[in-house]
């Protein structure tokens, strides 16, 4: 059809986002809830999409003063934490630590005292 002009952009950002979640062994309910808010936060979109091409976070959205790059951080020493290594090893899935740094600043962004506690008050550990 003459006229029509066929944008396909956000169908291939999909398809890589889904590609990073299936390779980070996501569940699928979970991707797509994800998906789902981050389709509906332009900005969140948008580093995404820079995620997708660069392998690394834009850190253009701030909550608090903390961003995507601050989350994904938070999201290595938690796991870190758990599995009881003290360092980021090669088991460590980096992609899935990437997508869960995307969940963990979306929720930020609907409850920022909520996130800016979670992340001054560090792993959970005990404390004196």
């Amino acid at each position: 059809m003459p006229g029509i002009i066929y944008d396909a952009t956000k169908i291939k950002v999909c398809q890589a986002f889904y590609e990073i979640c299936d390779y980070a062994e996501l569940n699928r309910v979970w991707s797509d809830e994800l998906w789902k808010d981050i389709i509906l936060c332009p900005q969140i979109y948008e580093e995404l999409v820079y995620y997708i091409e660069h392998h690394t976070f834009l850190n253009k959205v701030k909550v608090c003063g903390y961003s995507m790059c601050d989350s994904y951080v938070w999201q290595i020493s938690h796991y870190n934490l758990i599995s009881d290594i003290g360092k980021n090893s090669n088991t460590c899935n980096k992609e899935k630590m990437a997508m869960q740094a995307f969940r963990a600043f979306i929720d930020f962004m609907a409850d920022p005292e909520k996130g800016r506690k979670r992340f001054e008050n560090g792993q959970g550990m005990d404390r004196l």
